[in-house]
């Protein structure tokens, strides 16, 4: 009696099943044949996809593996950069060993020249008096011909340099300190039968000792009055900004353009330079060149209290070291494709000083300059 109302049930089932529409799936799925189209149908489907999830699974190992190779690429120099940063930043005290280490050697550099000269640096005939004399020749071996002038004339200081145009020799120019026409002489007598010249086709210039002398102090003097007159400039601009004298951050500015001076002064006397009047008003250029960055770094250590002491000091030595290798790149040039001998002197001067430069600014005044400010804390 209940099975036979089961059978036509099933039927019906059956054919609601055949005759279901997509959007009554969820009634069919409940179904055995329907059930097993079903799970044909995922089985078909599920090779595609998996392949798919194979790929996709691949392409970000790929990738991955692409940022495994740069980050090895950058790590040894982030691991550079940091190490650096955290020297400057944890050993910032004993860092200020190597600055004094450098004054002191040049310290002793212009103490050996004065005891040996009794000068600190050679001058040349425009500071100290004397002769020069210059003639067109093809001879261009100026070193050999200082040489021999040096063993024919030992009591003199002498020095020879070359005549330059468009980058090759066209003559050369021998300086003497020698004041009587004898002395002066006898070199012109060398000189024209060592290059083959007749003497009247010699240029002949002499400097007395004593102008040579009186512009010298001059130079000192003016050089002396600049260095002060900067000096107060900087201390008032202290003042005025920070509302109250600022001593010793003044005091390490002015600091640092001396020993920039004394350092650069010594490479001159150490290499045998003879300094002329051009050579010194160069100075004049480094004490500006000096004074501008440790500005910098003074104003931004004491300003930016929104920052750490640290991070106001990295900012500077952003700003300041991308300055000072500007300048730097630009008188490098300069010596290079000069062909005078005074502006590559100049040229020489401000290069060695701005070398020295990054070195004081950038350790010397920001160590002291730090140190200064953690005793007050302000950092």
């Amino acid at each position: 009696m209940s099975e036979e109302p089961q059978q036509p049930q099933q039927s019906q089932n059956s054919d609601a099943s055949v005759e279901t529409k997509p959007e009554e799936t969820q009634v069919a799925f409940a179904t055995g044949p329907i059930r097993l189209v079903k799970a044909n149908w995922e089985k078909e489907e599920a090779k595609p996809q998996h392949h798919t999830q194979h790929q996709r699974h691949q392409q970000p190992q790929k990738k991955d593996g692409g940022s495994e190779k740069s980050a090895f690429a950058s790590a040894p120099a982030a691991s550079l950069k940091e190490l650096i940063v955290n020297i400057y930043d944890k050993q910032y005290k004993k860092l200020l060993i190597i600055p004094a280490a450098v004054i002191i050697a040049a310290v002793v550099v212009l103490l050996m020249s004065y005891s040996s000269t009794g000068s600190f640096f050679k001058k040349d005939i425009s500071l100290s008096g004397g002769v020069s004399i210059s003639a067109i020749t093809g001879f261009s071996d100026d070193i050999a011909l200082e040489a021999e002038l040096a063993q024919q004339f030992p009591g003199f200081d002498v020095s020879v340099r070359k005549l330059t145009q468009l980058g090759s020799s066209i003559g050369l120019v021998v300086e003497a300190g020698m004041q009587s026409d004898p002395d002066i002489e006898s070199l012109s007598g060398f000189l024209s039968g060592r290059l083959g010249i007749a003497k009247d086709d010699f240029t002949v210039q002499r400097i007395g000792a004593s102008l040579g002398e009186s512009f010298f102090r001059q130079l000192i003097k003016g050089l002396l009055l600049a260095f002060v007159f900067m000096a107060l400039t900087v201390f008032a601009y202290f003042k005025i900004v920070a509302g109250r004298w600022v001593l010793l951050p003044g005091l390490f500015v002015v600091w640092t353009a001396f020993v920039d001076i004394i350092c650069t002064l010594a490479v001159v006397s150490l290499m045998g330079i003879h300094l002329s009047a051009a050579g010194l008003a160069a100075f004049l250029m480094l004490v500006g060149y000096s004074v501008d960055t440790d500005i910098l770094l003074t104003m931004r250590a004491l300003k930016g209290t929104d920052l750490k002491l640290f991070d106001r000091i990295r900012s500077a030595v952003k700003t300041g070291v991308m300055m000072t290798l500007t300048g730097l790149f630009a008188v490098v040039a300069g010596y290079f494709f000069a062909e005078s001998e005074t502006i590559k002197q100049i040229m020489f001067i401000l290069s060695v000083g701005l070398v020295f430069d990054l070195v004081h600014t950038w350790i010397t005044n920001a160590g002291l300059l730090r140190w200064y400010l953690e005793k007050r804390g302000m950092a």
